[in-house]
């Protein structure tokens, strides 16, 4: 079964799934935003990926990564675990140049929860209310 398969049959909490998204549009913002959109954009026109339906696709986005920065893209996948790794309060380390391989991780992380019945713990921790998600989100600096 492929990546793209298994992403279709896991399913992920909504808030996981932005986790994701988003550490993968901060990794690529880091590399600049007119590059970050280059590759977004060719991604979505050669590719057919869509950085909102992220995780599903992850597989077509690593290999337009692979086209347009070969093994440079083991840059983007470094920062993206390292970003993962800070929001979810769990160690992600990347094991080969891919994204796809990095969001296993974190969905296997996430499976192993469901199958313990910790419903009430969150992948990020301790037992969350909706009022402290909330809350926790909107923290002025």
């Amino acid at each position: 079964m492929s990546d793209r398969n298994l992403f279709r049959l896991v399913h992920l909490p909504p808030d996981l799934a932005k986790q994701l998204r988003d550490s993968v549009d901060e990794a690529f913002q880091s590399l600049g935003g007119a590059t970050a959109e280059l590759i977004l954009y060719y991604a979505r026109r050669r590719h057919n990926v869509s950085l909102k339906e992220l995780p599903v696709g992850i597989d077509e986005l690593d290999n337009a990564l692979k086209e347009i920065l070969g093994n440079g893209r083991r840059m983007v996948v470094n920062h993206c675990a390292e970003i993962l790794s800070r929001r979810l309060g769990k160690d992600i380390r990347p094991k080969s140049e891919k994204l796809s391989d990095m969001f296993l991780q974190v969905a296997r992380i996430y499976r192993r929860r469901a199958a313990t019945g910790d419903s009430p713990t969150t992948l990020f921790g301790d037992v969350e209310s909706v009022e402290e998600t909330v809350i926790s989100h909107n923290i002025i600096d």
